[in-house]
């Protein structure tokens, strides 16, 4: 046996002769292929194993694959681990790597094992983790020749790779987190292959489209290959099958209880070039997960699994679960859900049995990892034995099993609600079940009546899957259709056949049913029917109440976003809902409304308000008489409050509301008591309209000369990077609304220009102020052509006068001001920067001669109050009643019905009171711009506090104003006052200015992420990222920022100040006798 010292020497004689030969071509790190293996064969047999033992099987040199390491090492055909090798001088610390070698570490780093060299240094990387530290050898393997020399640790280096064992995961979220690491690179191996046109992964992802996925591309096939190949092996391993025995034979053990998987595993894996074309991660896949032990990692638990399937998302790829809406329900909202629907069949259906009657058939089209359908197995078998005995349980779930059928677009957590779901029957049963529950892979929203190709006998489980599935969708009587569909906003092109509709069934659109007409004057809102939530809820009303005439009698209960509940796009849907059922219940989770904390969220990674909704028709509905709609709602706080609240809740319960019966009014409480004889604000205006919709980031800035510098570089791009760079909207793949070829009108006292974009050459219009946010000031290009919809009708009344209230109307302010003022041209989201919101301009012309208020409403107040009230009278009283917490705390409740309401004072001197204060309230929201009046201490100019409470700036205070030092935090000490903005800081900050905050938006910390040196904004679901234009932006802190800043905090102190004054104002018009408003 040769010593370390020689194998080092001969390696470096080896690597240097084969360095230095001139003729020899290829890359540097192929020189060191030969030296290398003879090296590994000496340090396998220094490490006590046979040199035969050992098999580094090198691949073909291909650069450009990133999924495929140099060599698989193997010890007695038993795969230990991986090895890269970089050209001399690269280095062995992969963290190091730039362009194509970091890329390729990124996918590389999930293999459990795996030795970088360089041939200079050596490192061992498990799980992504480097063991020990990188080893340089002693020497150049360049110029050393047999003089090169190990370090200390080499051998025990190569020995801990060599003697690489899989170790066990301990719970489910390991094995979730290990799994999903090596499903990546699975998923990132396929895509690759196909670029590189692998013929046999071609032809199968050809195929497994025809079958199963027709729109999949090829992105999608690779996700889908991986998740099905990885779940498929867990599955096997929580089956007990061993995994040595090879891909085929795991299929074939897996088709006795999972036919699907088990054959689509066989499919997936059936070619011999797919196996061989995919080694890397197949090979990794099988040894790791092969010691896997099922048994110690559930503790014989079937809710081992519960929430694995987002472990295992969170790591494989987080964005996914955003894209297709996939949250998965907890156990304690399931429970409910199902134990109303089960009241709701014993109560209103005669089905004393209720879901355990014999004809009563039940469908999650959205089955995710099996939750609802566990649920209802386990409400069945608990109220069989409640009132049988447990000796009746295994033969009324044996005749559950086929009422019961699940549908899942995605292999992963289907396989996931597979194995869950046999785990249950084999609980509840003690034998294996005599038949397979109804579960398909298949897309719920697809044509039902659409044919299936045949492909072969090894295809024939999957299109025998399809093919039942579409029969279900197509023939079969559904009573109740139960779960969570997935959410997915602006999801146009994704609503299959029930958004486009076929000529096989020579029907319309199903989703036509609940567009509204144009006549309703909703048209703008319908987009956001475009949601996939929106698309089951039409499939299950479809299926329920339109399928079969014969048999519409039903129940569709769904956890949901709550958008439809009020929302106006929505009307048609709630008026069809009202038309089919003859009760609905209404659950509204989210009192806290939009983003609440996360430890109130039912679903703790969705921000959007969510409820849970139960429409029922029975036999005795009336065609004539609207559904009887009932609301509660769930108390406010954490989530455990929620659970409880929901566990308590029964349908004879005291505290449903009920709602409206007009056909398209929202399915909420409707306004009563006090709340009800208010004003909407809608009615006190004349007109009110959407802010500007830029459509474009880089169009807006809190700098002018940004802007400037924004428009220069797009108009001296190249014309194939202009389009780019102006980042149109797109519809279909085309420029939707404005593109640089697009011609049109300027915006009033701008004027027209006749050039598109493209053919710009000179100065972009000077920049504008414009009202961004709630005190955020910033500045926009008044350019139509690169404005998606400016709202034409504010900039031609925009006048020295003009004053903008905004508020929300289509939901519900949680905190501050309910309303915000304005003196300049508002952004859409101005309010709170998300969910959009109404202006309300005080005048409808730029020269203020006509107010933008209802006929007669001045003379109709001037006469109640016996003096002149003027438009600027009713919007300072606006001001003072709504602009502040107080309202906002005080109708919280009648709140839960969006749409604000103003009290209108009966009394004369509190409405003057309210004047007075509310006119301070819009000079300070307007930095001191509109109502100046110098003797009512109102002076131009942005309004100062007392020198005494200012916030300053010390000397050691200074926000520096250099660019390493440009600030990228903000944050408060509340026990020396002080605001901090990177390494400088103002003093004299009250706590209530840094907590103020406009319906959950703390306005100082949004005002800053404008403003500091990270900018970017997280990409949500599968919206484009921004233009480049955006990333022009100044690199240090402006002085003008720092004024800005001081600005706002004096506002927002004053603001404060006035906010005991406001609230006992409120007090006194609410406590006494306020004006029935009619328009």
């Amino acid at each position: 046996m040769k010593s370390l010292k020689d194998a080092i020497a001969r390696f470096g004689a080896d690597a240097r002769a084969k360095l230095a030969n001139p003729s020899v071509t290829g890359e540097p790190e192929d020189q060191l292929r030969a030296p290398l293996e003879a090296l590994f064969a000496d340090l396998a047999e220094l490490c006590g194993f046979k040199r035969e033992w050992l098999t580094a099987v090198g691949e073909s040199s291909l650069s450009r694959l990133k999924t495929r390491p140099d060599y698989a090492v193997t010890l007695r055909n038993v795969l230990v681990g991986f090895a890269e090798v970089k050209a001399p001088g690269k280095g062995a610390d992969p963290r190091r790597y730039k362009g194509h070698d970091k890329q390729q570490w990124e996918k590389l780093q999930s293999l459990p094992n795996l030795l970088y060299t360089d041939g200079n240094s050596f490192s061992l990387w498990q799980n992504g983790e480097l063991v020990d530290s990188v080893l340089e050898l002693q020497g150049d393997i360049e110029t050393s020749g047999a003089k090169l020399a190990a370090p200390p640790g080499l051998l025990r280096l190569f020995d801990n790779f060599l003697r690489w064992e899989p170790i066990p995961p301990k719970s489910a979220p390991d094995l979730a987190k290990i799994s999903a690491r090596l499903c990546r690179l699975l998923r990132d191996e396929v895509t690759e292959q196909l670029a590189e046109k692998s013929p046999a992964l071609t032809a199968l992802a050809a195929d497994w489209r025809k079958l199963l996925f027709p729109e999949a591309n090829d992105e999608q096939f690779a996700d889908g290959y991986a998740q099905a190949v990885t779940f498929g092996l867990l599955m096997a391993r929580s089956s007990g099958f061993r995994l040595s025995g090879g891909l085929d034979q795991v299929g074939k053990q897996l088709g006795k209880t999972s036919s699907l998987i088990g054959a689509a595993l066989r499919l997936l894996t059936d070619e011999a070039s797919s196996e061989a074309t995919l080694k890397t991660s197949l090979g990794a896949l099988l040894r790791v997960l092969d010691a896997v032990d099922w048994q110690t990692i559930s503790k014989g638990k079937p809710d081992a699994w519960l929430y694995f399937y987002e472990d295992f998302l969170a790591v494989y790829d987080n964005a996914l679960r955003k894209l297709t809406g996939s949250y998965y329900t907890p156990p304690e909202v399931v429970g409910p859900m199902i134990r109303l629907v089960d009241d709701v069949l014993r109560e209103h259906f005669d089905r004393s049995a209720g879901l355990a009657s014999p004809d009563v058939t039940l469908a999650d089209p959205a089955v995710g990892t099996g939750t609802f359908i566990l649920g209802v197995l386990r409400r069945i078998a608990s109220d069989v034995e409640t009132d049988q005995g447990a000796g009746a349980v295994p033969q009324a779930i044996e005749s559950a099993i086929g009422r019961l059928i699940a549908f899942e677009l995605q292999l992963g957590p289907f396989a996931v609600a597979q194995l869950r779901v046999y785990a249950e029957l084999m609980e509840l049963i003690g034998k294996p079940p005599r038949a397979i529950p109804r579960m398909f892979v298949t897309d719920t929203l697809g044509n039902p009546y659409a044919e299936v190709e045949e492909l072969g006998s090894l295809y024939r489980t999957i299109a025998e899957s399809r093919k039942r599935a579409n029969e279900i969708k197509s023939k079969e009587r559904i009573t109740v259709v139960l779960g969570n569909p997935p959410y997915k906003e602006k999801a146009k092109g994704r609503g299959g056949w029930i958004e486009e509709g076929t000529d096989e069934t020579a029907k319309v659109a199903l989703l036509k049913a609940w567009i509204p007409p144009a006549d309703w004057g909703v048209g703008a809102h319908a987009k956001h029917l475009r949601n996939l939530y929106v698309y089951f809820w039409r499939w299950a009303t479809w299926k329920v109440f339109d399928h079969d005439p014969q048999h519409d009698a039903g129940i569709v209960c769904f956890i949901t976003v709550a958008g439809f509940l009020n929302g106006p796009g929505f009307q048609r849907m709630r008026d069809d809902l009202r038309r089919k059922c003859d009760r609905i219940w209404v659950i509204d989770c989210t009192p806290e409304g939009h983003q609440p904390d996360v430890p109130t969220r039912i679903f703790q990674a969705v921000q959007q308000p969510v409820c849970i909704v139960l429409a029922a028709r029975s036999k005795q509905k009336a065609a004539a008489k609207p559904a009887a709609v009932k609301y509660t709602v769930l108390p406010a706080g954490k989530r455990e409050e929620k659970f409880a609240a929901l566990a308590r809740l029964k349908l004879g319960s005291k505290v449903w509301q009920d709602c409206p019966t007009d056909w398209r009014a929202p399915f909420l409480p409707a306004a009563s008591g006090d709340w009800a004889s208010y004003a909407a604000l809608d009615e006190l205006f004349a007109y009110n309209g959407s802010g500007v919709m830029p459509g474009r980031t880089w169009i807006i800035a809190p700098d002018s000369e940004s802007l400037q510098q924004r428009w220069r570089k797009l108009i001296r791009a190249k014309p194939e990077q202009k389009e780019s760079l102006f980042h149109p909207h797109l519809r279909g793949g085309q420029p939707g609304d404005k593109h640089v070829n697009k011609v049109v009108r300027g915006l009033p006292g701008f004027g027209d220009n006749p050039k598109p974009v493209a053919d710009e050459k000179g100065e972009c219009l000077l920049p504008v102020r414009y009202g961004f946010r709630s005190f955020d000031r910033q500045w926009i290009i008044p350019d139509s052509r690169v404005i998606n919809q400016p709202n034409p009708e504010l900039w031609g009344s925009h006048g020295a006068r003009q004053t903008y209230l905004t508020a929300l109307m289509a939901h519900s302010p949680t905190s501050g001001p309910a309303v915000t003022f304005t003196c300049l041209i508002p952004d859409l989201h101005h309010y709170k920067g998300s969910f959009g919101g109404r202006v309300f301009p005080l005048w409808r012309d730029a020269a203020a001669k006509t107010p933008n208020l209802p006929p007669r409403l001045l003379e109709s107040l001037a006469k109640k109050y016996k003096f002149a009230v003027t438009a600027e009278d009713v919007l300072a009283y606006l001001a003072a009643v709504a602009a502040n917490p107080a309202y906002t705390a005080r109708f919280q409740k009648d709140l839960a019905q969006p749409g604000l309401r103003i009290p209108l004072t009966a009394r004369p001197n509190l409405f003057a009171q309210a004047i007075e204060l509310g006119r301070r309230v819009i000079w300070l929201q307007t930095f001191g711009e509109r109502f100046v009046d110098a003797k009512a201490n109102r002076p131009p100019g942005p309004p100062r506090l007392p020198k005494e409470r200012s916030p300053r700036i010390p000397s050691s205070g200074a926000i520096p104003d250099d660019a390493d030092s440009m600030p990228d935090e903000i944050r408060y000490d509340e026990s020396k006052r002080r605001l901090m903005v990177g390494a400088g800081f103002i003093d004299n900050v009250p706590p209530a200015v840094w907590q103020y905050e406009v319906s959950g938006k703390q306005v100082l910390t949004q005002w800053f992420s404008y403003r500091k040196k990270n900018r970017e904004r997280p990409i949500i679901g599968d919206r484009r990222p921004p233009s480049k234009l955006g990333d022009i932006q100044p690199d240090h802190w402006l002085a003008e920022y720092t004024t800005e800043l001081l600005n706002v905090l004096h506002v927002l102190a004053l603001l404060v100040e006035l906010e005991p004054q406001q609230a006992q104002l409120l007090e006194q018009i609410c406590a006494g006798p306020t004006l029935a408003y009619n328009r």
